[in-house]
């Protein structure tokens, strides 16, 4: 007698391969963060200063060597628009987040980041 081969398991296979990879194809992660900052005329080197504020790897904020927290950033913020934020490289992303999506609210006239080793 004959044996016959048996084309359903690897035809079920290729079946839950196939929806496997259109579920994957629809679906879309975001890894960006969309700022909304106002444009202006205004140059960094007029007469305004740039305000520099550092963010350490513990999540503190530093201005002109003064630790603050994030409820004393607006006086900072809404004295002058153009802000250079410089964040330690070890510094974890949701914090840089959190304060980017703070920072989301103030009229900046410009954002600089750099990361310190």
């Amino acid at each position: 007698m004959r044996k016959r081969k048996e084309l359903g398991q690897s035809s079920d296979i290729a079946f839950l391969l196939i929806i496997f990879f259109l579920l994957l194809s629809g679906v879309t992660a975001s890894h960006s963060l969309d700022l909304q900052i106002p444009k202006t005329s205004v140059l960094v080197g007029d007469a305004e200063e740039t305000i520099a504020i550092t963010l350490k790897q513990d999540g503190s904020i530093i201005y002109h060597e003064r630790t603050l927290q994030t409820s004393e950033l607006p006086p900072v913020l809404n004295q002058k628009p153009h802000l250079t934020l410089a964040i330690e490289s070890k510094t974890d992303w949701q914090t840089v987040v959190s304060l980017l999506s703070m920072l989301e609210q103030y009229p900046l006239g410009s954002l600089s980041l750099e990361v310190l080793p």
